[in-house]
């Protein structure tokens, strides 16, 4: 007698739609000639748009950053503005939070959430910054519980 079993295994999805770029110039000058930078830009609301799909249970969505060249003083900030839609629940991430190089909670949920929005922030901008092109990534990751 011969029994087979087969195990199902199912994978979390989690899609991460959007990016900003930023273009920092003249126009920017507080008071025109010899002023300082703006220090503080924020994206569009909805800037990024994040889908959790493929689940039946809770989850949580951390975030970590990855520089690949970044000016010293500057900080780089998320927070998530809208619900999404679908047949699940979604709290916290709401407040401004800073990315930074290890794993941290962004926000909970359960079932499934589409288009969850998400803003972008800049702070510690100057024009003692060295003009250049500089940029970073940031990983989400999503965990049932």
């Amino acid at each position: 007698m011969s029994i087979t079993i087969w195990e199902k295994i199912q994978a979390i999805d989690i899609t991460v739609t959007g990016s900003w770029f930023l273009t920092i110039d003249a126009s920017d000058l507080q008071a025109g000639a010899g002023s300082d930078l703006n220090p503080t830009y924020l994206s569009a609301t909805d800037q990024i748009g994040i889908d959790i799909e493929n689940t039946s249970t809770s989850w949580v969505v951390s975030v970590r950053g990855a520089v690949t060249k970044w000016p010293p003083g500057v900080t780089f900030y998320i927070r998530r503005t809208t619900d999404g839609t679908g047949s699940g629940s979604i709290s916290g991430g709401t407040s401004w939070q800073q990315v930074a190089g290890a794993n941290q909670q962004f926000f909970t949920g359960s079932l499934t959430r589409i288009n969850v929005g998400v803003q972008c922030g800049l702070t510690g901008v100057s024009i003692q910054i060295t003009p250049d092109t500089y940029s970073g990534t940031v990983i989400y990751t999503v965990t049932e519980t």
